[in-house]
């Protein structure tokens, strides 16, 4: 997967906002004034009653086979869902569903999805306690602590708690991840991708890449064995 692929999704705030970005992804000029030629940004809004936790549980039984029961992860390359945020778990849920964030298989199970049911999927999950700590090497963990909880002034590296909570549970409000015990594979990768990721101008994603752009590839590691182990 090239990166252009890999890291797009982390600019569909501003894709979906700025018309000159959105003309310039879909290999076009935009016409005067600025709006789309033709195709229109997609709507990610979505619209629902109030969410059902037990509607949610009812359809998350097809999400089992990947994700784990009730969203706790068993494999270290697939996140676990449990504990994850609301409005984390139906924006990643919307943007497969749009094809804007590249996986066939979410692809597929997400357009099977209407609105209400990613609420419902999206409150079931977030009543559901995160997944056990995973084992990590106590020394490797013990520098990805640091770093999360204190940051690296020498290297202008702002702590991860002050966004993602001492804690790591997030901030459903303002679209911050729970990254507690999150799957190990599953973090490291996503923390080289915010790193490695061209700058967008889009508010989360350049906070992760401008937290992360001091790290090395030894600093990732830890924070993800780190993360994957929190209590």
């Amino acid at each position: 997967m090239g990166q252009t692929r890999r890291f797009g999704w982390l600019a569909i705030p501003l894709l979906l906002s700025v018309p000159v970005l959105w003309a310039s992804a879909q290999g076009t000029s935009p016409p005067p004034g600025g709006a789309p030629a033709a195709a229109a940004p997609p709507n990610l809004t979505l619209k629902f009653n109030t969410p059902s936790a037990a509607r949610g549980q009812t359809l998350s039984r097809s999400c089992a086979g990947c994700h784990g029961a009730g969203g706790v992860s068993t494999q270290a390359k697939v996140p676990g869902l449990a504990g994850q945020v609301p409005s984390y778990t139906r924006f990643q849920l919307t943007v497969f569903r749009a094809k804007l964030r590249p996986s066939a298989v979410m692809q597929g199970v997400a357009s099977r999805l209407s609105d209400q049911n990613i609420a419902d999927l999206a409150v079931y999950f977030a009543t559901q306690a995160p997944g056990p700590a995973w084992a990590a090497d106590p020394a490797l963990r013990a520098r990805g602590a640091a770093l999360f909880q204190g940051g690296d002034n020498e290297r202008n590296m702002i702590a991860c708690a002050v966004c993602h909570g001492e804690d790591g549970r997030g901030a459903d409000r303002q679209g911050i991840a729970s990254v507690t015990n999150l799957a190990p594979g599953y973090g490291l990768e996503i923390l080289h991708e915010f790193r490695d990721t061209p700058r967008f101008g889009v508010p989360h994603p350049d906070a992760m890449r401008i937290a992360l752009k001091p790290l090395t590839d030894d600093d990732l590691k830890a924070l993800a064995a780190y993360i994957s182990s929190m209590k």
